[in-house]
């Protein structure tokens, strides 16, 4: 998709934004890509993401020490919804204003950006104005306009569309490889 395609070119001319926002529906691959992206970014390979070096690797396992994702936390058996916390916001904050552990990159994923409290949001926005070298930020959102605006303006927004049948079995029959 368009999406994929723009990120290629980023990667290929080394002009990256610090934060991305992709937005669309559930199930329609925003973490896939998001996780794809970190792992493009921290990739031993010449062809990124190669997905067979150690760090692609790890970053598919959750186990990269460069790469975190952000996201609820819900207690077991509590089905009503909460907040991404400022205390959760205030350690991600933290942890990019350190150097990379392992990789390349550092990449932070946030999951479900329209539950980021208000207190949360305006924290990051700091860093969204001042972001620091190496760190790229990933916001995904099933719907922006419960964003604040001056996140939304802070960050490259692409939007994610449900691909038709076709072209997600043939996606998936490739192996999930970023292709346009």
């Amino acid at each position: 998709g368009r999406a994929v395609a723009l990120l290629q070119q980023s990667l290929k001319t080394g002009k990256l934004a610090h934060a991305y926002l992709l937005a669309g529906p559930q199930h329609v691959g925003k973490m896939t890509l998001a996780i794809k992206l970190a792992q493009a970014l921290n990739c031993e390979a010449e062809e990124k993401p190669c997905l067979e070096c150690t760090a692609c690797k790890k970053i598919a396992a959750g186990t990269h020490a460069d790469v975190q994702v952000v996201s609820l936390m819900q207690k077991e058996n509590d089905t009503e919804f909460k907040v991404i916390t400022i205390e959760q916001v205030k350690d991600v904050l933290h942890m990019a204003s350190l150097p990379q552990f392992e990789g390349k990159h550092k990449v932070f994923i946030i999951d479900g950006a329209e539950l980021l409290s208000p207190e949360a949001a305006n924290c990051r926005l700091k860093t969204l104005e001042e972001p620091e070298a190496k760190v790229t930020f990933i916001l995904l959102t099933a719907n922006d306009r419960l964003l604040l605006p001056t996140v939304v303006s802070r960050c490259q927004r692409m939007e994610l569309a449900p691909l038709p049948i076709k072209e997600e079995a043939e996606a998936l029959a490739a192996g999930g490889k970023i292709t346009p």
